[in-house]
């Protein structure tokens, strides 16, 4: 019985949290899609392109202009989505993500080689004479894509440095309305395993009963 209302436990909990973080699911869903299908879309971008440098730093640098650093929960009301470069355009703003996505749309319609990486706390592109730093190291990378295909490797990225930035752009940034719905969670869960095991108590109470009868 233990395990029974343990699991019913840990169900309403996940539950719960997904519909507290994502009250529309697709979005997590379709953002975990994304990381290995990025939306890369360079019709999204034409506007962009009228006013674009010619180098590819000079590109980042315009791109990390037009796009101001803005998290997820400001940006689209969830802790974690991948928007479509069309989105990040229309928004004006995003974190690395929309960042990413724009300027690989950029490079796409400039025919601009480049490498999209993605580590546990950090997504950016890569291409030939950019500077190296170090949240943006290639030995942090778990997922490395280029134009003949894509490397899965063991990221070396600091696990310190990984929860902080997912301290800071999942809880520091979570709405105060949202962060009393998440917290509450927790008496609801003890609650339904309360709750739980008086049920199943009370059915195996019955279940003896009726085979003494």
């Amino acid at each position: 019985m233990k395990r029974k209302v343990a699991l019913i436990m840990v169900v309403f909990f996940s539950l719960w949290t997904l519909f507290v973080l994502y009250p529309n699911p697709y979005r997590l869903f379709v953002s975990v899609y994304r990381i290995f299908h990025p939306p890369v879309d360079a019709a999204a971008v034409i506007e962009l392109l009228e006013e674009a440098p010619a180098l590819p730093r000079d590109i980042e640098n315009f791109v990390l202009e037009r796009v101001p650093y803005q998290f997820d929960w400001q940006t689209y009301g969830v802790p974690f989505y991948f928007p479509t470069a069309a989105e990040v355009v229309g928004n004006g703003a995003g974190d690395c993500k929309s960042r990413f996505i724009v300027l690989a749309s950029v490079f796409e319609a400039l025919n601009i080689p480049y490498q999209q990486s993605f580590s546990l706390s950090h997504f950016w592109i890569d291409y030939e004479g950019k500077e190296e730093i170090p949240i943006e190291r290639e030995e942090n990378a778990f997922l490395l894509r280029t134009e003949e295909g894509f490397r899965i490797q063991l990221p070396r990225e600091d696990l310190k440095e990984i929860l902080e930035v997912l301290w800071e752009g999942f809880w520091e940034y979570m709405p105060d309305h949202r962060k009393v719905l998440f917290l509450l969670g927790v008496p609801m869960t003890l609650l339904t395993g309360w709750i739980s095991k008086k049920v199943l108590t009370r059915k195996r109470t019955k279940l003896k009963f009726a085979r003494y009868v």
